[in-house]
């Protein structure tokens, strides 16, 4: 299930007077048919149904950053996969970064002017805690050459001893098993007056920086041997990912699958730069509420692309592992929420009540997953039914 929180942050389309639109589901090739849905019968508000056309490639280079910075997700590691206590929700979550002002939302603001003096690029971070005793951001930036990202680590390693803790400036502190990082460990204090260890590391690696940030409130020792780990795992991953020259940015395919185009669109950008984004299966984890038990539900299902709009969109297997991704994030939320009325003329589909002012519905559609948050229950249910119907137009 796509943590709550994110989802919020996507503008929706407003809802308005209900209104049907006309057809029958029409199967993808090759997939097994399931139970025919007449479109008539579906309440669709004001939402779109038709499919965009072929939505080509990015055409402005700020766009293309923006899209690079989506794709790096697949090679970022997530918290979890260092530590696989980490899985709980922490800050922003996750974010792309496709400038260098973006770094203001997960450091102090002198670390974006830092990294913006050394030809930044973009990058991707990811950040869970265990609620009480660890926390760990992983973020991964790129710099225009190898020598712009040397200069950068060292630089933002300067800044990161200009920061003062509860007990004063920080101090440098070592690795383990990682020489060539720079980190800097400080003391500070949370608005419970729990009193954190907290280390910034920064490591050059080809043209890219990892910066990471262990919290603990065990000893520095703790928070040193996290980071350890981290750097030693994001090395490899990290060459594994086919990145495009920058003077290619506006080449980027934006919907390599055409997923995207069949998916609803947000209407702006959000807090994260994650609106109408496309993510492979680890990317999409760094947004699941529990990735762990999301990566086992994806590898058995086949989910292997993950399209987020004004709703979540997972493509699997076949239908039956479309039917498994719903069934597992209904019962993901059963204990945290109250069942609601599912979207009328969908037998498949299930909705729930999070909140007064938060409603979850699920729907499977042939080998697509629907997810949808909405602020009201019937905006939620048209947005399903829209988006059911935009899959199998």
């Amino acid at each position: 299930m796509r943590h709550v929180i994110t989802a919020l942050l996507l503008t929706l389309l407003l809802a308005g007077c209900t209104s049907v639109v006309e057809g029958t589901a029409r199967k993808p090739a090759g997939e097994p048919a399931l139970p025919a849905i007449d479109f008539d019968k579906l309440d669709v508000g004001r939402f779109p149904t038709e499919p965009r056309p072929p939505l080509g490639v990015a055409g402005d280079p700020r766009k293309g950053v923006l899209i690079e910075a989506q794709r790096m997700a697949d090679h970022v590691l997530g918290p979890w996969e260092i530590e696989p206590k980490l899985t709980k929700w922490y800050a922003f979550g996750a974010m792309a970064l496709p400038a260098a002002e973006a770094l203001s939302l997960i450091a102090p603001g002198p670390f974006a002017a830092t990294a913006a003096r050394h030809n930044f690029v973009n990058g991707f971070a990811s950040a869970r805690t265990d609620e009480g005793r660890t926390r760990l951001l992983n973020s991964v930036l790129r710099f225009i050459d190898d020598a712009s990202a040397a200069a950068a680590a060292e630089d933002l390693a300067k800044t990161a001893l200009g920061q003062r803790g509860t007990e004063g400036p920080g101090e440098k502190v070592s690795i383990p098993d990682q020489p060539d990082t720079q980190a800097v460990v400080y003391t500070s204090d949370d608005e419970d007056g729990k009193r954190w260890k907290s280390v910034r590391a920064f490591t050059a690696h080809g043209p890219y920086v990892f910066m990471q940030l262990a919290q603990t409130t065990d000893d520095t020792d703790a928070a040193t041997a996290l980071i350890g780990k981290a750097v030693a795992a994001q090395r490899p991953e990290i060459d594994r990912f086919r990145a495009t020259d920058p003077s290619e940015f506006a080449e980027i395919s934006v919907d390599p699958d055409g997923l995207l185009a069949r998916t609803i669109p947000a209407e702006k950008p959000n807090l994260t730069f994650t609106a109408n984004a496309v993510f492979g299966r680890r990317g999409a984890l760094h947004f699941q509420n529990d990735p762990v038990r999301s990566s086992t539900l994806f590898s058995d299902t086949g989910t292997d692309v993950v399209t987020m709009g004004a709703t979540t969109v997972y493509r699997t297997r076949d239908a039956a592992g479309a039917k498994a991704v719903v069934a597992d994030f209904d019962a993901e939320v059963e204990s945290m929420s109250q069942p609601a009325n599912q979207v009328r003329n969908m037998p498949d589909s299930r909705c729930r009540r999070m909140s007064d002012t938060e409603f979850y519905c699920l729907a499977p559609a042939d080998r697509y997953a629907i997810e949808v948050h909405a602020p009201t229950l019937l905006q939620a249910q048209q947005l399903a039914a829209a988006q059911y119907v935009m899959l199998l137009s």
